[in-house]
């Protein structure tokens, strides 16, 4: 999946294909002859904005840069990834399959220590260590367990005699972050020592890092492995491995900052909660939680230091060092969540406590937080409007100016009309009044705006292969299926790859067609039945062909305003009354009233699919 995607964002598909066939300008794509089959009239469309290229001509033929390649060159699919790849830099198999041999190496390092530090925790030695573990920190011996947590000894070449002794390279366990080399030189030595050990596990529960508490208030508090080929800590979230299955149960991800502020909520048996690790929550972060659930809560502490611990915990949506930085924080919240389709929430918990206080002092009072979780915006106003208690018209407005950043930063109309109506009330004036006040203050921004980034959800096409690779029963049904219903090139050779599985498949090692199939097995899909399974997949694809006709439908309905604009609006009027008549119009105009006769049947089509969807 890496290296197509990483190919197709360093080859522009309408610059590709236009060394191909010569494009022209239509509305929002692109036109021309179809290299694929003789025409005179221009039926080939590039989508730059979807990534894909169609016929709508006789031969119907469509896809996207990987397909217009095999097509055209008459390759494999292996093929055209080998051709792009060269094309565009991106190295293929041989350093993809030695990085991934190394991560894997790097990974047993990390198991080994993680074994090696659980079993010293059992040593008569490390009685401190397990009074702090039971009677400070009060875990229990499941939690131990659940956690892998360990002990790392306050000695220089524990782990590092350990790992020598058992035949492990030094130079793996010095990449993976285990050890650290002097800089003066000479004999490696452990990174942790007198530390209690917290496994750092990805959401697969492989060990890819680990996290060391000092014991005796020693800086700093929490040590970190570095940052690795094996552990991204923008990528990771501690506690995911334990926690998916509670957070598809209760659709709430519970998103903390910090290891015990994780296991205290889950021995307390709130186990749908995941921890940032001195990091902001990052799009790839958001990516993951997505996978379980589309609700995400910041549980924090509202006070000074548990905002502050706030701030870094979500980065990438909370700053709350002034209105504005918190307007830009709300514009980053909205434009994720609504790509993503995230419901982004705060959950402010009592002063002075954190998650893991809460969870376990106070069950009642974590509920009530996470329950009652304010959306990410009407947190933001609440916190602005806190201390604000206008005595005159002119405090008044003053609070007006000070919210408006985050007000106009709320895209969706109906919510920010519920926040001012909310303003209103608190400060005794009319929402009308408030409304004009925020308007007197608003203005465009100079300058260029950089695009909003948008996690992509996942396309029909994409969905429909995910229900079939997790029903195989539907195999023989779909066998009619033509592939080019899938226009992306990986979707169409998982899904022969899929519905020829009993005769054997090809994986081979960097294979992006069984890591596709792999994601599509372990995507998220509500609890089909055999016959809900096949409603779905019928559903499916006919929302796949509505999608293509009402594409083809744009595409003609650009080539119209086009004629418009160079013919004039009242010619292709005329043209259109001809049609309506049955008429016969002039040769040079027969190319637009064929035009005009295929934008009316793509609308009685599609207005029929939808009548007939609306029946059903």
């Amino acid at each position: 999946m890496d290296v197509v995607e990483e190919i197709k964002r360093k080859l522009d598909l309408a610059e590709y294909i236009g060394r191909t066939v010569p494009l022209h300008k239509s509305g929002r794509s692109l036109r021309g002859l179809c290299p694929f089959h003789s025409e005179k009239t221009p039926s080939f469309y590039v989508f730059p904005d979807r990534g894909t290229w169609r016929c709508f001509g006789s031969c119907g033929e469509g896809g996207d840069l990987f397909t217009f390649v095999q097509k055209r060159d008459n390759l494999d699919f292996r093929g055209a990834i080998r051709q792009l790849a060269a094309e565009a830099g991106v190295q293929l198999s041989a350093e993809a399959a030695q990085r991934r041999s190394k991560i894997e190496r790097l990974g047993g390092v990390v198991s080994a220590a993680v074994d090696y530090y659980q079993r010293r925790l059992r040593d008569p030695s490390a009685s401190e260590a397990r009074d702090y573990v039971r009677e400070r920190r009060g875990l229990t011996q499941e939690t131990v367990e659940a956690f892998r947590i360990g002990w790392a000894p306050d000695e220089w070449h524990a782990l590092h005699d350990y790992l020598s002794g058992r035949g492990y390279d030094e130079e793996e366990a010095l990449a993976a972050g285990l050890l650290v080399r002097p800089e003066s030189g000479g004999r490696p030595h452990d990174r942790f020592r007198g530390r209690m050990i917290i496994p750092i596990a990805d959401e697969r529960g492989q060990f890819i890092g680990l996290g060391g508490r000092s014991l005796r208030g020693e800086e700093p508090k929490y040590l970190n492995s570095p940052q690795s080929d094996l552990f991204d800590k923008g990528r990771t979230l501690f506690g995911l491995d334990l926690a998916g299955d509670a957070i598809r149960a209760t659709g709430t991800a519970v998103v903390v900052e910090g290891y015990m502020d994780v296991i205290g909520p889950w021995q307390a048996g709130y186990r749908n909660v995941v921890a940032t690790m001195g990091t902001s929550l990052t799009e790839h972060h958001a990516a993951l939680l997505r996978r379980y659930a589309k609700r995400i809560v910041l549980a924090m502490d509202p006070d000074a230091a548990g905002l502050a611990a706030a701030e870094r915990a979500g980065g990438l949506f909370l700053s709350l060092a002034s209105p504005e930085l918190m307007a830009r924080s709300a514009r980053s919240a909205e434009q994720l969540t609504r790509g993503a389709e995230l419901e982004l929430r705060v959950a402010p918990l009592p002063p002075g406590k954190d998650p893991d206080e809460v969870a376990r002092d106070s069950p009642a009072a974590w509920e009530k937080a996470i329950a009652g979780a304010l959306p990410f915006a009407e947190f933001l106003l609440n916190r602005l409007m806190e201390a604000e208690q206008p005595e005159s018209p002119l405090q008044a407005r003053q609070v007006v100016d000070r919210l408006r950043p985050v007000l106009l930063a709320v895209a969706d109309p109906v919510e920010r009309a519920m926040y001012v109506q909310r303003i209103a009330r608190r400060l005794g004036v009319t929402e009308q009044a408030v409304l004009e006040r925020v308007k007197q203050g608003a203005h465009v921004p100079r300058g260029p705006r950089a695009a909003p980034s948008r996690a992509e959800a996942p396309s029909p096409e994409q969905t429909l292969l995910a229900i079939l690779v997790q029903n195989p029963l539907l195999r023989a049904e779909v066998r009619p299926l033509p592939p080019d219903l899938f226009a992306s090139a990986l979707d169409r050779e998982a899904f022969l790859r899929w519905l020829h599985a009993e005769n054997g498949g090809d994986a081979q090692p960097d294979d992006p067609v069984a890591d596709h199939l792999g994601d599509l097995s372990r995507r998220r899909l509500p609890p089909f039945s055999p016959d809900d399974a096949r409603r779905a997949v019928r559903e499916k694809i006919r929302e796949i062909g509505r999608d293509r006709l009402i594409q083809r439908q744009m595409a003609v309905t650009e080539e119209l305003a086009t004629a418009e604009r160079t013919l004039g609006a009242n010619r292709v009027a005329e043209v259109s009354n001809e049609v309506w008549r049955g008429a016969l119009p002039p040769d040079e105009s027969m190319a637009l009233a064929e035009t005009v006769i295929e934008e009316l049947e793509l609308g009685l089509s599609i207005h029929r699919r939808e009548e007939s969807t609306s029946r059903r």
